[in-house]
């Protein structure tokens, strides 16, 4: 039977369309899928490549930003031939299932690089998996996904709880992405600090790469597209880009997005190396454990707050949401100067000899309760923030869709991220260089004063500024919560009108 309609300033519009709880966890576990391929095995390259088999932090550098850099020509084109792809199974789903194959493969041989071949060889090896997993795996997967979901529901409030499962798997496993790096370290038992990894490695990539295609599936085989598009016209690549480009609502983010990650992707290897060095004294097992219980108390306050969030924002918009949180997210990311440090606990209200007394609390947590605080506030504030975005490049794509008369919805989720990308490239390429700069020797089981110093001061002076130069550029995004559904209203009219016709 055909819903109701209801009158709203003389447009005949259907009601706002719901997503079965089902669906939505289906979808989500793609979530997981963004988080393993990406973040799991990301997160292992510098503890694997640098600090267990001593390869220079420049070629890892290179190894990340190359693959982002052509980005920039590959993702406007897959996310056009997705929009354009007509088959039975869809437009976005043929695409997924190659990406996610591909990502699994490279999980498992990316860890077997022929360091007796040559640095030439070493690099070329180490750079090609890069460019296979990012450039062709993660993309083919990623950009057709995010596309996916922009289509599951047309209603302002609804994408937002859509993207909400997204980020409720993406934090889930989340949980165990920062304890893999322990357990490579844990499965070589006695000889951890010698091997650092480079054995456990192998071990646990088969599991990363298992687990890669098993949360694929929901999205892939969970979620049938709407054979509405099977009929639709296809769309000339530089029509598109044209589109695009003069979509005024749709650059603001990108802006922002851009600043932000730059910010936060320039010197976020410095966790890693602050947590195991300065903190922990050069222990890896130790530090790297203390990092994912760092890590962790991001997931779990991310968790908790997830649905007050997605409230706040139903209540607020999304626009006034998304500034309030990269001012709160700015404000986090400078204390980090003030609890990431050794025996900080000590110095604040006799804090740490109390949990030190108590059975419940290990010493390993009771040392760094105040970086566990700025944890939980990353994920309140900083965490949230893709979810909130991306609903609002939804709102974007209906604004270009009543404008042009095509849904394009994965050539600019494409777009986006290759701008996401591109500042990644940026901040990756100059990260081998920072680290070098610090004075960082590899060899070494501890580090000088000045270099950690300098691991801080980089922390200070790029996360947090990030997050403000990114709220004056969302200070123009135009689209409020009427616009929205004035778009909206418009869409459904005219599509009506065609149908009836």
């Amino acid at each position: 039977m055909p819903a109701t309609k209801t009158q709203t300033k003389d447009l005949v519009v259907p009601p706002p369309s719901r997503i079965s709880t089902g669906r939505r966890f289906l979808w989500g576990l793609g979530g997981a899928t963004d988080f393993l391929t990406y973040n799991s095995l990301n997160g292992l390259m510098d503890a694997i490549y640098v600090n267990a088999m001593a390869l220079d932090p420049k070629i890892i550098g290179l190894a990340r930003s190359i693959p982002r850099l052509l980005d920039l020509a590959t993702d406007p084109i897959l996310g056009h031939l997705s929009d354009n792809t007509r088959s039975r199974w869809g437009r976005r789903r043929p695409w997924m299932a190659v990406g996610a194959v591909l990502a699994a493969v490279t999980a498992i041989l990316m860890w077997y690089p022929p360091l007796n071949g040559g640095a030439w060889l070493t690099t070329a090896y180490v750079l090609g998996m890069s460019i296979i997993l990012f450039t062709l795996g993660y993309s083919m997967f990623m950009i057709p996904y995010t596309a996916q979901g922009y289509e599951l529901s047309t209603d302002y409030n609804e994408r937002t709880h859509i993207f909400q499962w997204r980020l409720y798997a993406y934090a889930a496993i989340g949980f165990l992405g920062p304890w893999l790096l322990p357990l490579c370290l844990w499965l070589e038992g006695p000889m951890a600090n010698v091997t650092r990894g480079v054995n456990g490695v192998h071990w646990v990539s088969v599991g990363i790469a298992s687990a890669i295609l098993l949360t694929a599936c929901g999205p892939i085989f969970g979620c049938r597209e709407k054979s509405v598009h099977a009929a639709e016209k296809k769309t000339k690549f530089y029509a598109a880009l044209r589109f695009t480009i003069r979509n005024k609502a749709f650059w603001p983010l990108v802006a922002a997005n851009f600043l932000v990650k730059f910010g936060m992707v320039v010197t976020m290897c410095f966790f890693y190396y602050v947590m195991v060095y300065h903190v922990s004294g050069g222990d890896n097992k130790t530090g790297t454990t203390r990092l994912a219980i760092f890590y962790n108390s991001i997931n779990i306050a991310m968790f908790l707050a997830m649905a007050l969030i997605v409230r706040f924002t139903d209540r607020i918009g999304k626009k006034s949401a998304l500034m309030i949180l990269m001012l709160m997210s700015a404000v986090t990311y400078a204390s980090v100067w003030f609890t990431l440090r050794p025996q900080q606990a000590d110095s604040i209200l006799g804090i740490s000899g109390f949990l030190h007394n108590s059975c419940a609390i290990p010493s390993i947590i009771a040392d760094i309760w105040p970086a566990l605080i700025t944890g939980a506030c990353i994920g309140i504030f900083t965490s949230p923030m893709p979810l909130v975005m991306n609903s609002m490049l939804a709102d974007v794509c209906d604004v270009d869709e009543l404008a042009c008369g095509q849904q394009r919805q994965a050539f600019y989720g494409a777009i986006f991220v290759t701008c996401d990308k591109l500042a990644m490239a940026m901040a990756m390429f100059l990260q081998g260089f920072l680290v070098s700069a610090s004075g960082y020797n590899a060899k070494l089981v501890t580090q000088t004063p000045d270099t950690m110093i300098y691991w801080m001061k980089a922390l200070l002076f790029t996360q947090p500024v990030g997050f403000i130069l990114g709220f004056f550029c969302v200070l123009a995004y135009p689209i409020t919560r009427a616009k929205a559904l004035e778009v909206r209203h418009l869409l459904d009219a005219r599509n009506d009108t065609h149908g009836s016709g």
